[in-house]
């Protein structure tokens, strides 16, 4: 016969997409959305308070008008330009005063003016260099001030622009939104709540596109591929089949009570009359291929006896014990490849006091007649 070779295993349904989502500032929850609300994409799913932000922008912007406004004054550099003025008479008046001076010193050697006369002239010429050096002393402090000056404005403005920034993006982060259409699954927060820095306030999954995930037994990950055709059964619906294929197949394992086991992801298929919801429990039946022109038996009709199977055969009312040589084997079934012939009778869930050759009675169904 044939045998459909299934590996199975106890999963459960989880939303193809799920977000966290969690506070990025600090504060006061001031709108979250309740538990089992339907959400869009973009849509505010909560709000922290931002009204200590706004404040915090708008006295940072009215620096920064301040800032720029005294950065256009200095750049204009008007008393920088009244000391250059100023520099520039004083060299005239010492030129001219330097001009008599020396015009006079030959007057007097000429005897021509008095020693007094020239001592007159002379000190003027002291005083034009004196107010001279001065004039220019200032227009080089004034210089080094001013470069300080617009170094240190313009600091700000870099400090000011860079935490306008932070309280700009701050803002935008008091504003939770919902990265995809779906429901809100998990309400962790109350309206008026103080909240953490990356704390949960909600989870979002989505509605309509569903997975199952399963761990299976390292011994089982060799008979299936990415692909493979999957039956999962949802617990709330018994009975009821949902279809789907194997789309991901860990690339390690994880130890699970000491079992290595490799996660599944399996797609389902969209179903309009099953009302599938996340973290539902399921059985998933992984169909891993088909073995034809096959010895079969039931999996209750071996039992195992210090390490080798047997099965008990029934022959002219007597019980004979094969041992047998077992193949694959799905959740019901499981190949002989040797020990057993096709047609002969066994015996179902032998009873562990049942010996070899044992005589046996096999009784008829009274209703249908059947042995």
């Amino acid at each position: 016969g044939e045998l459909s070779l299934k590996v199975s295993a106890r999963g459960k349904i989880e939303a193809r997409d799920r977000f966290e989502l969690k506070a990025k500032i600090p504060g006061v929850i001031t709108c979250i959305m309740e538990e089992g609300s339907r959400v869009e994409k973009g849509e505010l799913v909560a709000s922290i308070d931002d009204k200590e932000l706004l404040a915090r922008k708008y006295h940072e912007e009215t620096n920064l008008v301040n800032c720029k406004n005294n950065l256009t004054r200095l750049n204009r550099g008007l008393d920088i330009k009244e000391l250059e003025d100023r520099v520039r008479e004083a060299e005239v008046f010492f030129e001219e005063a330097a001009r008599q001076f020396e015009a006079n010193k030959n007057l007097f050697e000429s005897k021509v003016i008095s020693n007094d006369e020239l001592k007159r002239i002379g000190a003027n010429y002291d005083k034009t260099r004196l107010q001279l050096e001065i004039v220019r002393t200032q227009l080089k402090e004034r210089i080094n001030t001013h470069l300080e000056e617009t170094e240190s404005v313009e600091s700000s403005i870099k400090a000011i622009e860079k935490n306008l920034v932070s309280i700009e993006q701050q803002i935008l982060w008091s504003k939770i939104t919902s990265p995809i259409s779906g429901i809100v699954t998990q309400k962790d927060i109350k309206e008026g709540s103080w909240v953490n820095q990356g704390q949960l306030l909600s989870v979002v999954v989505s509605s309509e596109e569903f997975v199952a995930k399963v761990n299976l037994d390292e011994v089982d990950i060799s008979k299936i591929s990415l692909g493979m055709p999957a039956s999962v059964i949802p617990d709330a619906f018994s009975g009821r089949v949902v279809s789907g294929r194997i789309e991901k197949i860990a690339p390690s394992p994880r130890l699970i009570e000491k079992i290595n086991t490799f996660e599944i992801t399996i797609q389902l298929k969209a179903t309009a009359d099953i009302d599938i919801r996340s973290e539902m429990l399921c059985d998933v039946v992984i169909i891993s291929g088909l073995k034809k022109d096959v010895v079969k038996i039931p999996q209750e009709a071996v039992v195992n006896i210090e390490g080798k199977d047997y099965a008990f055969v029934i022959k002219d009312d007597i019980v004979s014990r094969k041992e047998l040589t077992l193949g694959f084997r799905n959740p019901n079934e499981i190949e002989v490849l040797s020990g057993l012939k096709q047609g002969e009778w066994i015996v179902l869930n032998p009873p562990s006091e049942l010996k070899d050759e044992t005589r046996v009675m096999i009784k008829k169904d009274e209703e249908s007649g059947n042995d």
